[in-house]
């Protein structure tokens, strides 16, 4: 019995063997086929596709030197490419300074000119000056007129680290759901320098424009209906780079405008945090955190924060962005201060504005500070600041900052807080109304 059970198992292990070796055989040769089909096919695409793309470089005009550099590709007659805003946004910024330029796949190269912008999608169209056009370029790109299935294949084409131009094969993954302006997400390494460059599907059609890289191979695209809505109003000529400038922030102004009309008509249902009864996820594209610490001999205290943003920036140059929105609770207590103590290190507590600028981008803050009675939390007194600041480029915009401080009976305190950025004078009041309305105590 012990002898026949010891070979039933001899042998079923030996089929096991055979078994995972006639797989790993079959996988193997399967990964052979798809290693050695891909080359064809993707080679062919590729020599198709390429005399129609483009480095775009940003040169500084004392040096000759390149100050930036991403990829374009051909998507009209004359010389029309598109690519990403950031990418020539130093030129549309200070022409002056810096000329803008091409690369094609042969090397021939000259100068181009910005015939429109869409700051809120991060695209340009530029044109090949007359004088810079080649002898032939290639066939524009097509672009994807019907949906994308989520895990279909793509291939995103651009100029990587300004090594050459390059394909990367990756996956579609749909849009992204938890940002305001969508953007899709795409499975597959973008590397600086891609950007501006196109994504397409095996067929070769546009189905989006490279943006951005995460890394770990998460990136994303700007959707190609983005870029059919910019083409679908091409001027003759090119406006000035004065001209370009003059309607970015009246553009700014009224996306962020509908943006708060969309957040404030949304679910602010309230949650206990704490002593108040406070907003979370109002809108699927606001992310909600949250936070709190226990009692350490260091730390006489215990804190909990609620923190909820639109991290959903809006490029305007190396040193600004703007869009994002950032609501922050706190509360605080303690049982080893007593209120001298706890008021002292409560009101050390700092907020900072949510969004990236430098002196060279916006005023000082201007700030407002009082006692106020926020009739939502019966009447209860906090101090408040309430700050703005202004772009110095972009009339009409502002950043504001929002913080109120309560200390309520012994050592306890609640804060609320929040940071706009790049905002109208009226969005920001109608926010600010909301914002302090919504509250309770619980």
């Amino acid at each position: 019995m012990n002898s026949e059970h010891a070979m039933l198992q001899h042998r079923s292990r030996a089929e096991s063997a055979a078994c995972r070796g006639l797989f790993v055989i079959g996988t193997l040769l399967l990964l052979a086929s798809v290693v050695s089909a891909q080359p064809t096919e993707y080679g062919s695409l590729f020599e198709r596709l390429k005399p129609a793309l483009f480095t775009v470089e940003v040169v500084d005009r004392a040096s000759s030197n390149k100050n930036a550099q991403g990829s374009g590709f051909l998507v009209g007659p004359d010389g029309l490419l598109a690519t990403n805003y950031h990418v020539v946004s130093e030129y549309v910024l200070d022409p002056e300074r810096y000329a803008l330029k091409f690369r094609g796949v042969d090397n021939f190269s000259g100068a181009l000119e910005v015939l429109a912008l869409d700051v809120l999608h991060d695209l340009a169209l530029v044109r090949i000056v007359a004088e810079s056009m080649p002898g032939a370029l290639g066939e524009p790109f097509e672009l994807v007129s019907t949906p994308v299935r989520e895990g279909a294949s793509l291939l995103a084409l651009g100029n990587p680290y300004d090594i050459g131009i390059s394909l990367v094969p990756g996956t579609y993954n749909g849009e992204l759901e938890s940002q305001y302006r969508k953007m899709i997400h795409f499975t597959g390494a973008l590397n600086p320098g891609m950007s501006g460059g196109p994504t397409v599907n095996p067929d070769g059609r546009v189905v989006g424009i490279n943006v951005a890289g995460a890394g770990n191979s998460v990136s994303f695209l700007v959707p190609v209906a983005d870029l059919q809505r910019l083409m679908q109003a091409v001027p003759a000529s090119a406006p000035a780079p004065a001209e370009l400038r003059a309607g970015l922030a009246e553009v700014i102004i009224g996306h962020q405008a509908t943006m708060i009309q969309d957040l404030l008509a949304g679910d602010w249902t309230l949650e206990p945090f704490g002593p108040l009864m406070i907003p979370r996820e109002i809108r699927p594209w606001i992310s909600c955190t949250g936070s709190s610490s226990d009692s350490q001999p260091e730390v006489p205290w215990q804190s909990s924060h609620s923190n909820c943003v639109l991290n959903d920036r809006i490029y305007l140059s190396r040193s600004l962005d703007t869009g994002a929105l950032e609501m922050v609770f706190g509360w605080y207590h303690s049982d080893r201060l007593n209120a001298f103590q706890f008021s002292r290190v409560y009101e050390q507590n700092s907020f900072l504005p949510f969004n990236r600028s430098s002196d060279d981008d916006v005023t000082e803050f201007e700030c407002r500070e009082d006692w106020v009675g926020i009739e939502a939390l019966d009447g209860e007194a906090f101090k408040a600041s309430h700050c703005l600041r202004a772009y110095l480029d972009y009339p009409g915009l502002y950043d504001v900052l929002y913080v109120a401080r309560a200390q309520r009976a012994g050592a306890e305190g609640v804060h609320l807080h929040y940071t706009l950025a790049g905002v109208g004078r009226e969005s920001a009041a109608a926010f600010h109304r909301k914002f302090v309305g919504s509250l309770q105590w619980k």
